[in-house]
């Protein structure tokens, strides 16, 4: 199920990975300019894990993930 999709004209890569040791699938989102969003709960096959990632897309908007939003937290160098 990872795959790169388009919203309002920006490029996401969305990451689903089975983790080993666990019973559920972690998802990530990684925006244009290397920003990358990883979802602390597991999801119980990768289907459910896309489907959030997309509506989360759309209902915090694109250009929330773009960039940055108040919900992320830059690393420090």
């Amino acid at each position: 199920m990872s795959q790169k999709v388009v919203e309002d004209g920006i490029l996401f890569d969305i990451q689903i990975y089975k983790i080993e040791g666990t019973e559920g699938w972690s998802l990530e989102v990684v925006t244009t300019d290397g920003t990358s969003i990883v979802w602390d709960d597991l999801f119980t096959d990768d289907a459910a894990a896309f489907d959030e990632a997309v509506n989360t897309i759309r209902s915090e908007g694109a250009l929330a993930f773009q960039n940055g939003g108040d919900n992320v937290v830059p690393f420090k160098h």
